[in-house]
Order: C-alpha cells, then sequence, then structure tokens
C-alpha cells in the first residue's frame, strides 16, 4: 500500500519508536483485496461491522516502528496492543463469533470429543502422597471437581486428615484459579499456597495458621510463586515481581502477623537480563536464591537457622556460567556447565561454597536438566540424550551407575517437578526411594517409588483411563534427515486398527526453543484423533536439548532457522516415506511452537494441509524491541537483541507477522489468551489481521481469544477439555473425519 504524505506523530519506547498516522484510519485493505461489500465501516478506531459469513476485517492504522539503529516497518495493526479499549475488545469479540460461525458444523463433533476428552481427564489425579517434614501431603479430587482438596496427615497416612486447601469450595469463585505452589513452615504450623486468579503469573500468596484454621491477614500481592520459610517459623522469603514486565526481581522479608507494606527488600536483581527464583534446600539447612538468566546464573545461600543473616553468594556469575545448587546433610551438591556443556554435578562445604569438587563427569550429548541426592549416597540424574530421556543413579561412594528401565519405548520419564507432571515429590531427605513417572503418547501417566536400596520400583499412582488400552497402539522413535544431515529424531504414535500406510493423516507436533525438549506424554486429546485415524507425531527439531546441549545451540539465536527446516524435514520425510497421506499433513505447536507454526505457514504452505498456532510467539522483533514487557529482556540470549543491526535482520527474516505475503495458506486455527503475559494476545490479533488481509486461498482461517485465561488456558483439570474438542474438531473435519459420534473408538 502507499501511504506517501501522511503526517505522522513519534512516541519513543523503550528500545523503538512508534509514528502514528495522526488522520488515516483504513478499515479496507487497499491494494491488498477488498473487503466484502456487505462490510460497512464503523467508528473510526473500531473494528468493522459485518453480517453473518464474513470475517471481521479489523480496521488498519499506519504506524512506523523504528529501531534503535534507524530501521523502520509500518506496522497497520499496531493499535491492537490497547488491550482495555472498546475497540480492541470489540474486535476479539467478533473474531470469536465469527469462529464460532466457521465451525458451526462440527458441533455435534465437538460434543462427541468433550465427552471423550472429559472422560479421559477425569482419570487424572493430584500429588500422590509425599513426605515433607512430619507430614505426608496429598491432593484428591471428587469424581467431578476441577479442583483438588490438598491435605495432609502427621507422620501416617492412617492420621486425621487435615484440609489444608478446599478447592472445590475455592476454585469456582474466581475467574482462574491456579496454585502454583505451596508449602508449611518448618513445624507445619502456617500452611502458604501461591495462587494465580487472572492466569497471567501474577500470584497472591496466602497464609493459612493450621492451629485456628484462620486465613491471617497478611496480604502478599504482585508475587512470584516462590517463597521459603527460615527455620523460626515466622520469617518468610518470597519474590516480588516487576510491574510491566512481571519479572521476579525483588528477594522481600515477611515477618508473620506484620502488614506486607512493611516488608523489607533484602536483595533486588538490577540486571534486566536476569530474574529470581527461590527455593528451600532438600536438607533445609540453607534457603537458595538464584539469579538466571539463558547462558549466566549465580546462586545466593542463607542460613535457614539464621533468618536475618547475610545471604552469601556461592560464586560469583561468570558470563556464560551456569549452575544450581541443593544441599543435603550439610554438603552442597551443584549442577554446572563450567567445562562441562552438558552439564556435571561436584560438590562444597557450606563453609567453603565455592570450592567445587566433581563428582559426576559430563557425558557428551547427554544433558543432565537436573538432579535429587538420596539417603545413602545415591545421586539420580535426569537426563535428556539420543532423542529421548533417562533416569540414571549414579552411586557416589563406588561409582556404580544404572538406569531405570522405562515402561515402553519412546516415552518419557522423570522425577523433576515439570509442566507435564506437577505432582511430583522428592522432598523427604531421609529416604532411599526416588518418586518419578513415565508416560508415553499411548501410555497414561504412572508414578513411581524406586528404592535404590532393593532395586524395586512401587506403582503409587497410575492414571486408569476407562476404556483405553495401550496394546491398541503402535508407538515408536525414528529419525529423519535435515537438510544439512542432521538426524532429527521423531515419535510416532497410531492406532493399529485404524492404520493403512500411506493413507492416514498425520498431525506433527513441535516446539524447538530455550532447550525444552517435546516430551511426548500422554494427553487426553490425542486417543480422540488417533482412534479416528491420525498419526501423531512428535518432531523434536533443533532448539530443544533431546540430543544435548548442541542441540539446543544449533536452534538458537542466527541457527533458529534449524527449527525450522527441522521441522519441515520431519513433514516431508513422513509424506515422502510413504507413511502417511501426503495431502493431510497437519502441523501444531503452541507459544514458541506457535512461533514454528507462523514460520512454516510463510516457509512452506504448500506442505500442510491445516496448521494450529497455540498463543503463538509471532511478532518476534517487535516484542523483542519492548522491554517494558514480560520475558523481552533475559530472552536477548535465546533469541537475539533486535537493538542490534545483525539481530535485526535475521530475527526480521524469520518472524511470521513481518513475512506475511500475498499468497494462498492452509487452513489455520489460531488461539489467544486475553490475560496472557507470556505471549500478548495482539501478537496473534495482528497476525491474524495481516493474513486476512494477504491470504490469497479460500481455506478457513479461525482465529479464537479465551477472554478470562492466560497463557495456559483455563484452569482446572477440565479446563482444556473444551479447547481440545474444539481444536480436534477442526483437525478431524479439515482431515474429511468429521463423523461426529459415528466414528468407532478404540477406547
Amino acid at each position: 500500500m502507499r501511504f506517501a504524505g501522511f503526517a505522522v506523530m513519534c512516541a519513543s519506547f523503550i528500545g523503538l519508536s512508534a509514528c502514528t498516522t495522526i488522520s488515516d484510519l483504513m478499515p479496507f485493505g487497499g491494494d491488498t483485496g477488498t473487503t466484502p461489500e456487505t462490510a460497512t465501516s464503523t467508528t473510526p478506531g473500531l473494528a468493522i461491522d459485518r453480517k453473518t459469513g464474513y470475517p471481521p476485517f479489523a480496521m488498519m492504522k499506519g504506524t512506523v516502528l523504528i529501531a534503535p539503529h534507524g530501521a523502520k516497518r509500518t506496522d497497520f495493526f499496531f493499535w491492537m496492543n490497547e488491550k482495555k479499549t472498546e475497540k480492541v475488545i470489540r474486535y476479539l469479540q467478533e473474531e470469536n463469533e465469527y469462529a464460532g460461525e466457521l465451525t458451526a458444523h462440527t458441533a455435534d463433533l465437538q460434543k462427541k470429543l468433550r465427552e471423550e476428552i472429559r472422560a479421559r481427564a477425569a482419570a487424572a489425579q493430584g500429588a500422590p502422597p509425599f513426605k515433607d517434614g512430619d507430614y505426608w501431603y496429598y491432593e484428591r479430587y471428587a469424581p467431578s471437581a476441577d479442583f483438588p482438596v490438598i491435605a495432609r496427615r502427621k507422620g501416617t497416612m492412617n492420621a486425621p486428615e487435615e484440609v489444608l486447601l478446599d478447592g472445590q469450595a475455592e476454585g469456582p469463585k474466581h475467574q482462574q484459579f491456579k496454585v502454583n505452589d505451596y508449602g508449611s513452615s518448618p513445624d507445619g504450623a502456617i500452611f502458604v499456597y501461591a495462587v494465580d486468579y487472572a492466569g497471567d503469573r501474577w500470584h497472591n500468596i496466602i497464609l493459612r495458621d493450621m492451629r485456628t484454621g484462620e486465613v491471617l491477614p497478611d496480604k502478599i500481592e504482585y508475587a512470584a510463586a516462590d517463597f521459603a520459610f527460615a527455620d523460626d517459623n515466622k520469617t518468610l522469603y518470597y519474590l516480588k515481581l516487576q510491574a510491566g514486565t512481571a519479572r521476579a526481581y525483588r528477594l522481600m522479608r515477611h515477618t508473620l502477623g506484620t502488614d506486607s507494606k512493611g516488608d523489607k527488600l533484602v536483595f533486588e536483581e538490577k540486571d534486566q537480563q536476569f530474574e529470581l527464583s527461590l527455593q528451600r534446600s532438600k536438607g533445609g539447612r540453607v534457603l537458595l536464591l538464584t539469579s538466571e538468566q539463558t547462558n549466566t546464573s549465580e546462586v545466593r545461600m542463607l542460613d535457614a537457622s539464621a533468618a536475618d543473616a547475610k545471604w552469601t553468594v556461592i560464586r560469583p556469575r561468570a558470563k556464560g556460567v551456569r549452575y544450581y545448587a541443593d544441599e543435603l546433610g550439610g554438603q552442597l551438591y551443584i549442577r554446572t556447565n563450567q567445562g562441562a556443556p552438558d552439564f556435571r554435578i561436584a560438590t562444597a562445604a557450606l563453609s567453603a561454597p565455592s570450592q567445587w569438587s566433581n563428582l559426576v563427569n559430563e557425558q557428551e550429548g547427554i544433558y543432565i536438566e537436573s538432579f535429587e541426592v538420596l539417603k545413602g549416597g545415591t545421586l539420580a540424574l535426569d537426563e535428556h540424550g539420543r532423542g529421548g530421556s533417562r533416569i540414571r543413579l549414579v552411586n557416589t561412594k563406588t561409582g556404580e551407575e544404572k538406569l531405570i528401565a522405562p515402561d515402553a519405548p519412546a516415552g518419557y520419564m522423570t522425577f523433576s517437578d515439570t509442566y507435564s507432571f506437577p505432582n511430583l515429590r522428592n522432598m523427604d531427605s531421609e529416604t532411599t526411594k526416588l518418586r518419578y513417572a513415565f508416560s508415553s503418547l499411548v501410555n497414561p501417566d504412572v508414578i513411581y517409588d524406586y528404592d535404590v536400596a532393593t532395586g524395586t520400583k512401587t506403582a503409587v499412582q497410575r492414571m486408569a483411563v476407562p476404556g483405553f488400552d495401550p496394546s491398541a497402539y503402535s508407538i515408536e522413535r525414528v529419525f529423519a534427515k535435515a537438510s544439512d544431515g542432521a538426524q532429527i529424531p521423531v515419535t510416532i504414535a497410531y492406532a493399529r486398527a485404524r492404520f493403512e500406510r500411506g493413507e492416514n493423516p498425520v498431525l506433527v507436533y513441535g516446539y524447538g526453543a530455550y532447550g525444552s525438549s517435546n516430551d511426548p506424554v500422554f494427553k487426553a486429546k490425542w486417543p480422540s484423533l488417533m482412534n479416528r485415524g491420525f498419526v501423531i507425531a512428535f518432531a523434536h527439531v533443533r532448539g530443544g536439548r533431546e540430543m544435548g546441549e548442541a542441540w539446543y545451540q544449533g536452534g538458537k539465536l542466527h541457527n533458529k532457522k534449524n527449527t525450522f527446516t527441522d521441522f519441515i524435514a520431519v513433514a516431508e520425510s513422513l509424506s515422502k516415506g510413504g507413511m502417511v497421506d501426503s495431502k493431510r499433513i497437519f502441523a501444531m505447536g503452541r507459544s514458541a511452537g506457535g512461533l514454528l507454526m507462523g514460520a512454516i505457514a510463510n516457509m512452506r504452505p504448500d506442505l500442510f494441509k491445516g496448521i494450529v498456532a497455540g498463543v503463538p510467539f509471532v511478532d518476534v522483533v517487535t516484542t523483542m524491541l519492548d522491554e517494558s514487557i514480560p520475558l523481552t529482556t533475559f530472552e536477548y540470549e535465546e533469541w537475539g537483541n533486535p537493538a542490534e543491526p545483525g539481530d535485526y535482520e535475521y530475527m526480521l527474516s524469520y518472524s511470521p507477522y513481518d513475512q506475511v505475503e500475498k499468497r494462498a495458506y492452509p487452513a489455520l486455527l489460531v488461539t489467544a489468551g486475553y490475560n496472557d503475559s507470556q505471549v500478548g494476545y495482539f501478537e496473534p490479533a495482528k497476525w491474524v489481521a495481516k493474513l486476512r488481509r494477504n491470504k490469497t486461498d479460500q481455506n478457513p482461517l479461525i482465529f479464537r481469544t479465551n477472554m478470562t485465561a492466560g497463557h495456559s488456558g483455563d484452569s482446572g483439570r477440565f479446563g482444556r477439555v473444551e479447547e481440545d474438542a474444539f481444536i480436534n474438531a477442526f483437525l478431524l473435519d479439515q482431515a474429511g473425519l468429521n463423523t461426529g459420534s459415528k466414528t468407532a473408538s478404540a477406547d
């Protein structure tokens, strides 16, 4: 389009300037296409009124974005970041209405899918009993409850139950209800939990006196989820979030029974590229405060018995050196990449924390994700390498090593408290048992206690999915060849009764960022696709750590495009290898995986029948130039800093929003969360609006914003059921498998 002669007015932002046209508000697309003649212009700044059946073409307002080095871009949908304005809310609502119109014909299928997915989701359980101090803590769900009851028993599970938090009663009172951390004072008298009421990661920390059952008046707001008690049972340390960025940047000290407005600032992380995390050590002797960014970390510790003492640095930060610490039996255990890109384990005395002695050497290509120290000298290592995960046990006295055998091939096993398994707890410092979980695309979650002294394991919790038989499915790990010759791991699963070589549609799922591996775990939504003929393929592309640290480094910064070309190579391999129907290849990813979806939509739109982009990070350059919003500053080492000309040009060359062109695109389903603090709703909203102006095809473009949720969607055990059913219905419909309740099921 041409905007010659426009008057502009510039406003300065951190990292960029925005120059906005004064008088030209354009509701139509000019030479990028025309809106339907039934669409009519409304008040300037508002979305377009439309009649049923037509998409809500957003108004265009030229805003010139100027980078610090002078590079300019014109963004016609920059106005969409004005969150609480009528024009934005109206546009998002109209897109939601249009999404409903486009998918109305799948209503019966969606209903059937909701029933199936909800039945499987009901099999999910809370944390099985775990010991912390004198108590056994656990979570339990009523059959139809969305939120668990958190409870405990003293000494033994035969003791009387104490209800700590009744999620069944409390959860439904709030828009969202995400308890992201909980625990008790050392004496067990005070129960504390950190809860997010909006889905935006801003927490309230609630304290309850279990001797009286009353919630304390202490009101702690705008906090991260982390907290830790000192031994005096009255001093609570927590982390304050920075306004705007939601960066955990201040360590605060609170005394029970006082107004939190008077809480003392103990430490402030002033480097905008770092944020804080906080924990009490497993042995309980120290509190640990970690400052971290992508490539560097630093740990401070405090003697837990001296609440007012000075926090001391274990070892000063050094660029490129990452280390993380824990304590057991009065000894520090340290996981570090110093001289070991895939990490090693060292030890140090509490009295001389900077003097490290090597305990476990690095194994090249096997990345140590985390560790647990067990009584008796066994060290458990959570690892990724050779395309998958594993748990390695090391006897630190004899040097003997062994691997815990997985339940099935191509699955995921871990003992870490992760996104996939938030119910794992290894908190008992007196046990020789390791609690770990196993899951795969066709194996529902199971949690074990593995006794390292006897070599036996006991299932403490198994997800019993109604009617689901893992033996009815196949799962395997294969490799696809990348354009540069790299071998990309791929995990493939399907229902045997529905599989016919070369005839099935395939859903390729990817992520590929932050070193987070794309772990193939069981989800309530997968069987509904496999039972109707879909092959599920997890692409373990560069950017994760499935093949060790080098795999991550090969998919970040100026190697980022490897993530995209790897994913394309996986899809092509499945097609050319004759395993699936080459005309029905679908792709899905969320967040940074949504960036992957946007990139492949621009790079190879011809390869995919349909793409699902969940809360996608698609406006890479603009977002990474804005230091005032969450995640920007401490992700420069992940994506680059577009304030630097070289990074700017490279990021611009793949940024999905900037690379939209007049071309045919596959069917697209895009989702957003209005309260999302990690990927602003405006990124997918802008992307969709630009796609509508440019795409030359007749394929559906569906955009839905959850107006009450954040990055992870609705909270609760059944929070994802409706969205999962909606997405599955889109995939099945586009694959020609919209057979509703008549579809045979392997369940």
